[in-house]
Parts: C-alpha cells; sequence; structure tokens
C-alpha cells in the first residue's frame, strides 16, 4: 500500500512537470535573468579633453527574451530579447547601456541532435559614458539602430541543450552627444561600424526542478561621430565587453 502511495506520488509529480520539459524541448519559452559584465572602454579623440581616457568597469544587469533559438527544432527559429547594464568606476565613471533585438532564421540539420543556423535581424543600442573629472565632467552619449547577420550551431543532448552563435552587427545612422561641463554639448551622425559579437550559451532542463540557462558572450561596439568640429574633434569610442548570463526559463 505504501508502494503504491509513493508511486502515485512520484507519477503525479512527473505529471506536472512533464509539459514544461516538454516547452523547454521544444517550443518558444521566454528566458529571465541577470549579467554579470566586464567592461574596458578606450576613448579617442583629436580633443585633448577627451582623448586617452581607458576605463575598465564591471557592470550588472538584467535581461529577458523570447523565442525558440534554444529549443527549436530544424526550420523557422526566432528571437525577441532586451536587456539593461549598469556599471560604475568608484563614484567618477558611470556607464549605462541598454538594447533591444529581435532575430529571425533558419535551422538546418546536420546530425540527428545537431544543426546549423543562418539569422537575420535588427534592432536599437544606447548607450551613456559618464566621466567625472577636475577640469569639468564629460558625458559621451550613444544611440543607433542596427541590422544582424549571424551563424550558430546548436546541439541538444539529453538533458543539456548548447548553442554557440557569432556575427556582427552593423550601426545605421546613429547619434552621439558630446557635453563637457563648463564648455559646451554638441550633438552629431555616427558612422556606420561593425561591431562583432560572439555568445555561448546552455541550457538544462532536468534535475534543477525548472529549466535553467547559463551563458558567456564578448561583443565589440564602436562609436565614431562624422564630423571634425572642435568639440568632437574626430572623437571614437571603442567598447570591449565580456559578460556572463545566468537565467531560468518559463
Amino acid at each position: 500500500m505504501r508502494l503504491s502511495t509513493t508511486l502515485i506520488k512520484a507519477s503525479t509529480v512527473g505529471l506536472i512537470l512533464s509539459p514544461m520539459y516538454a516547452m523547454a524541448a521544444e517550443g518558444p519559452v521566454s528566458n529571465l535573468g541577470i549579467i554579470a559584465a566586464y567592461n574596458n572602454y578606450e576613448l579617442n579623440s583629436d580633443n585633448d579633453d577627451v582623448d586617452g581616457r581607458d576605463e575598465n568597469v564591471g557592470k550588472a544587469g538584467i535581461f529577458y527574451n523570447y523565442g525558440n533559438k534554444m529549443t527549436g527544432g530544424p526550420g523557422m527559429i526566432f528571437q525577441l530579447g532586451a536587456d539593461a547594464r549598469y556599471g560604475e568606476e568608484s563614484s567618477d565613471n558611470k556607464i549605462k547601456d541598454a538594447r533591444a533585438d529581435l532575430d529571425l532564421g533558419v535551422r538546418m540539420p546536420l546530425t540527428d541532435n545537431s544543426n546549423f543556423d543562418l539569422l537575420i535581424g535588427a534592432g536599437y543600442d544606447w548607450s551613456r559614458f559618464e566621466m567625472d573629472r577636475s577640469g569639468g565632467d564629460v558625458e559621451l552619449s550613444n544611440k543607433s539602430p542596427f541590422a544582424k547577420a549571424a551563424i550558430g550551431w546548436h546541439h541538444q543532448g539529453d538533458t543539456l541543450t548548447t548553442r554557440l552563435e557569432v556575427g556582427t552587427r552593423y550601426s545605421i545612422e546613429g547619434e552621439g552627444k558630446v557635453k563637457l561641463e563648463g564648455v559646451g554639448s554638441e550633438t552629431a551622425d555616427l558612422k556606420n561600424k561593425y561591431n562583432p559579437y560572439a555568445e555561448l550559451n546552455f541550457l538544462w532542463d532536468r534535475g534543477f526542478g525548472v529549466p535553467v540557462t547559463a551563458g558567456l558572450y564578448y561583443t565589440q561596439t564602436n562609436y565614431e561621430l562624422k564630423n571634425r568640429d572642435t568639440l568632437a574633434a574626430n572623437t571614437e569610442l571603442e567598447s570591449n565587453e565580456f559578460g556572463v548570463k545566468l537565467g531560468v526559463v518559463f
């Protein structure tokens, strides 16, 4: 009798959890989590008040995405996502940035459990770099839509799904603003730039109660003002970011 009761309870738990596992293994899912990142910013300019700044900043943030890039089989794949990050070095330098994007693609089988992905996409980037200095505060903000192209490799095991993606974001008709305390501010168009990135993501859909994700990523972003005016003379900001993501799937 006790054995029968135990089996009934185990079966009930299995029935409750099985739809969640099926969702994680096949269809589009929501993925919500946190970001920890390390960022190197290098600022170069013909303007001596701005040139030569090289800062290393730790950042934390959140992300959310919805789609089947991690869970889908051969066929059409998509993902809609957004993230935001904030960081500071002591109280002198502050970084704020955010991104939203939409990916569409096709997944083609390589073997029984491995696939090759081709993707295109579009999105929007925003960032603000604030520096406190004795000669006056400096603020450089940038916003830019972008187009995206990438390739990926997807492997689905019994309990672990692995996905590698490598691609580039191409900024289009962006806008940058340089503001120097006591001097003034200037807004100018940004040059179109290629910004490479890579990411490696994992999905565990067994053994944790709910499916969980983990990932590593690298992204480079380049901002350069088009004009050569006095305040924003040939100003370029290069950002190299390395990060870790942890999340849950639902």
